[in-house]
């Protein structure tokens, strides 16, 4: 009875959080369900989800000083070959990851058909969403904010094309019409910059990798800071099961008429959730066992925690120290590879949202009762892998993407709102996609890569290490000898 006990406080013990998560995702939903039956005002509404914007709140906090110092201590343990090399395998895998994402929605959209024989009216939400982004300057500005010209700014603001119009009265053979002008401003906008970050601190990096011990004090500082950062992360992570069930409850409440939202886009529903089950309980094991040989079951049971932590925001990047913690403890992943293709993945591994993309146009497009030919699916597709790589940094993105793709094909649509509708589910599970993609992408490449990185930590066979001990050299002429005095005191006699 003692030992099963034990067994059990043990099991508690390890597990404790993953539980407790869970059972907050469980209150979470009961509340949003249950208490929209008082149809609560929008003071309770805002005071119901108070804990879990104040949960998202402490975790930003942290994602700045962890990117930084995780990205320069990454690299700058890396000589420039072995940092080269997994730098390229890390995009590489990135755009090859988004293309599979776009092809997986292809293959369930042909399946499943969601929006034949479905009939909505233009949704109420088509106000909310943002269309005036061009697709040529949401492209010009990822590329802006990949080189960013204040690394002071950078840390709170990005670049971000302004769009204004003017009316202006003309007159057109003989008539008085109004002629709308648009304006086009590079400005910036309040956020994040952190692909500008990315780079700037892997350039940083690769500079303290090639000074070695001049750097020591730089790289020092800021491993010291990660460590910081993923301690203080240790205590904000078990405030997960309040703020999960405070921000689905929150949710669920804000969303108007649930019941008839799933009735008319049951299918789309079901749908993305075959893509996003398919890829995650598919698609990851398969991967996992092919390049580890090791039981996919175990590994799906480790990414649980990660897993659950970007569910609740929903945000990969929330997901960072948690992902970097089971990487290194439970999957023992090289940190110098962690360290580099988490923070890379959490702002460009858009698996999840590429099929959300990729799916949603398709949808749209069917709803519209236009033609799909394979020519426009293609289209779709290509451009849904390639725009999933510059999704802009404003608020429900991947619709805005959505968007973007429709417009590049010259598609008019009336009900994208109804996108807006479900944002609330779809965000949280393609953002659990997007966290798992990066977990197994860190093992294949942790993979790809260990004997490259092993052959820079280990002397090659007959070669000693070299150490940085001062050594003082005497030469005997008349005895013909070399007496090697280290600073340590010892002494070695070699006869020439």
């Amino acid at each position: 009875m003692t030992e099963k006990n034990s067994n059990c406080y043990q099991f508690l013990s390890r597990n404790g959080l993953i539980i407790s998560v869970l059972a907050g995702v469980a209150v979470g939903f009961a509340l949003g369900f249950g208490l929209r039956v008082l149809e609560p005002s929008g003071d309770a509404i805002t005071w119901i989800g108070l804990s879990g914007e104040i949960y998202m709140r402490l975790l930003k906090m942290t994602i700045l000083p962890l990117v930084v110092s995780t990205i320069i201590t990454g690299t700058a343990s890396m000589d420039p070959k072995s940092n080269g090399r997994v730098s390229a395998l890390s995009f590489g895998y990135i755009v090859i990851t988004n293309t599979i994402g776009a092809i997986m929605a292809v293959v369930v959209f042909l399946l499943i058909q969601p929006g034949k024989g479905v009939e909505v009216t233009s949704s109420e939400y088509v106000e909310s969403v943002q269309t005036d982004i061009q697709t040529s300057d949401m492209f010009a500005d990822m590329i802006r904010n990949l080189f960013p010209d204040n690394l002071v700014t950078a840390c709170f603001q990005k670049t971000q094309t302004k769009y204004s119009s003017t009316t202006r009265a003309v007159v057109m053979n003989g008539t008085n019409s109004s002629v709308t002008v648009l304006h086009k401003s590079v400005s910036s906008t309040g956020g994040l910059n952190i692909l500008g970050l990315i780079i700037a601190c892997t350039l940083f990096g690769i500079s303290a990798s090639k000074l070695g011990k001049q750097a020591e004090p730089f790289t020092e500082f800021f491993e010291t800071i990660s460590i910081i950062v993923i301690h203080l992360m240790n205590w904000i992570i078990w405030m997960t099961p309040l703020g999960v069930a405070s921000l689905i409850a929150s949710a669920l409440l804000k969303a108007s008429d649930i019941s008839t939202v799933f009735t008319s886009l049951g299918m789309f529903v079901l749908a993305h959730s075959v893509g996003i089950v398919f890829h995650q309980l598919v698609l990851i094991p398969i991967t996992y066992f092919i390049a580890t040989r090791k039981n996919p079951l175990v590994f799906l049971g480790v990414c649980l925690r990660p897993w659950l932590t970007v569910f609740g925001p929903p945000s990969t990047a929330i997901g960072i120290p948690e992902i970097l913690k089971v990487l290194d403890t439970k999957l023992h992943v090289d940190t110098r590879i962690s360290n580099f293709l988490v923070p890379v993945g959490a702002s460009l591994e858009r698996l999840g949202s590429c099929l959300f993309i990729c799916l949603s146009a398709l949808f749209l497009i069917q709803l519209e009762g236009i033609s799909l030919g394979a020519t426009k699916i293609l289209l779709v597709g290509l451009l849904s892998a390639v725009g999933s790589l510059a999704i802009p940094s404003v608020p429900s993105a991947s619709v805005v993407s959505v968007l973007v793709v429709l417009s590049s094909l010259d598609v008019q649509i009336h009900n994208v709102g109804l996108l807006m509708a479900l944002e609330w589910y779809n965000d949280r599970i393609r953002s659990t996609s997007n966290t798992m993609t990066i977990i197994v992408g860190a093992v294949v490449i942790d993979r790809l890569c260990r004997s490259a990185l092993k052959s820079v930590e280990d002397p090659a066979p007959g070669e000693q290490p070299l150490d940085d001990t001062e050594v003082e050299v005497k030469v005997t002429k008349e005895s013909g000898e070399v007496n090697v005095t280290k600073e340590n005191g010892d002494t070695s006699c070699t006869r020439i």
